[in-house]
């Protein structure tokens, strides 16, 4: 006999009855143990992975229209310098204010306190007053933010009454169109029972992107065609001191409001949405200050329209994830399924694996869709691969960052007592559109495309 099956005899001898086939069945069984557990994970987030797909895709197209627009604004940018620093704050503001609104309305659905009416004093009345009042109120702000932080930077710019009525205009007709969409959305979720926070904040994200860039487009035009019948600038200074009076007026009549709710918006939304438009004005600060190495020699990033395309697109997808996990986490917090702590739990970090396996395939498919949109208007741009890497690159890493911070600014905007759809959304946004920008920027340096 052979010492082989010597070994084999001995290992029987040794072995209990029954042993053999318990074996087996643990083997079996820790062998399917993963599979069991992916296929749990995804039938939880089975609403997740349903309803979330449509919408972001829907971003990314909306968000290359955007960004065709901004490359068709090449001119425009060039003749009034500066302007670029506008853009992403406009852009992230309409996404904080329309999307903490949709983000309230979701919440007050699974709290049974929504009415799909505009009733006054009831909850959709309340949040269309808010968000309007804190549209005229923040782009004024956001005026002057632009102008100061250019001066600060040693930018040349243009005047400061241009910054408030481009802003002002702009900032108006998106946000009445906005405030529509927000609505409209809204209600059909409610008569259909869709969790809003799943899919509402990456629509008016990317319906923000898709209008906002078009508004502030068509107000620039405007305040050229007044600069060239009042040359000394006359009109644009009236404009610019009637939209700061209305401005402060309505910003007074908010925080005076009988109404309870309003007034906890307006004091709450105020400051932190300033804090987010001083975020997103160093974005457009690092956009202007950007060069691109083409042909060995530096080009301003503004001068390269097939890179302009991903911006809006890229940007809207990481605010469009952060907004998903912000209104998830938000009312995992009003309902007490998740509880603050310093380290998240086993819930929270399965909503951060869902927001990365979204990532992988949004910012791909943002990659894909800018290189065919370059390539269709005929630019010079990097090649498909080099694209899908700077698009993948980038948006993982901003992903990372906005899991974690909007976990952490949540929890701390929930112990001290401060609503977290009012915070976490426009704080997170802002912040992602600041660390957004930086991880394309290494994303292109790293990788150099050109």
């Amino acid at each position: 006999m052979s010492m082989r099956m010597r070994t084999q005899k001995m290992q029987k001898k040794a072995m209990p009855r029954g042993t053999g086939s318990s074996l087996i069945v643990t083997l079996t069984r820790r062998a399917q143990a993963p599979l069991s557990h992916a296929s749990s994970f995804f039938h939880n987030f089975s609403d997740l992975f349903r309803q979330a797909p449509f919408s972001l895709l829907f971003c990314s197209f909306t968000g290359i229209l955007a960004g065709i627009g901004l490359g068709l604004m090449r001119d425009t940018l060039q003749l009034l310098p500066g302007l670029i620093i506008l853009i992403p704050p406009a852009i992230a503001m309409r996404g904080n204010i329309y999307s903490a609104l949709v983000s309230r309305l979701g919440t007050s659905m699974h709290l049974g306190l929504f009415s799909p009416t505009m009733k006054k004093g009831g909850v959709l009345y309340q949040n269309a007053y808010t968000s309007l009042l804190l549209t005229l109120v923040l782009s004024v702000i956001l005026g002057f933010l632009a102008k100061t932080v250019a001066d600060a930077f040693g930018m040349p710019s243009i005047s400061l009454p241009g910054f408030i009525l481009i802003s002002v205009i702009g900032g108006l007709i998106s946000g009445i169109i906005l405030l529509g969409i927000a609505i409209l959305v809204s209600i059909i979720g409610y008569h259909r029972n869709w969790d809003l926070d799943n899919m509402s904040s990456p629509i008016i994200t990317s319906a923000g992107d898709m209008i906002t860039i078009p508004s502030l487009f068509f107000a620039a035009i405007l305040m050229l065609k007044i600069e060239e019948s009042s040359p000394d600038g006359l009109f644009i200074i009236l404009f610019s001191i009637l939209f700061i009076s209305a401005a402060v007026f309505c910003a007074i009549e908010g925080l005076k409001s009988n109404d309870a709710a309003v007034r906890r918006i307006i004091r709450e939304s105020i400051p932190m949405l300033f804090i987010c438009g001083l975020l997103c004005t160093l974005a457009g600060i690092a956009l202007d200050f950007a060069r691109i190495t083409v042909d060995g020699a530096p080009q301003p990033l503004i001068t390269i329209p097939a890179l302009l395309i991903i911006i809006p697109a890229f940007l809207g997808e990481s605010n469009a994830l952060g907004g998903i996990l912000s209104a998830r986490l938000s009312s995992m917090l009003h309902i007490g399924t998740v509880v603050p702590k310093r380290v998240p739990d086993k819930l929270v970090s399965a909503n951060f694996a869902v927001i990365y396996l979204l990532s992988v395939f949004v910012f791909l498919f943002v990659g894909a869709l800018s290189y065919v949109a370059s390539n269709c208007l005929g630019l010079l741009t990097p090649k498909v691969f080099e694209m899908l890497s700077i698009a993948l690159l980038g948006g993982i890493l901003c992903t990372t960052f906005l899991n974690l911070a909007s976990y952490y600014i949540a929890i701390l905007s929930f112990r001290f007592g401060m609503d977290p759809d009012n915070d976490t959304i426009p704080l997170i946004t802002s912040l992602t559109d600041v660390v957004g920008v930086l991880c394309l920027l290494f994303a292109i340096f790293i990788i150099q495309p050109f």
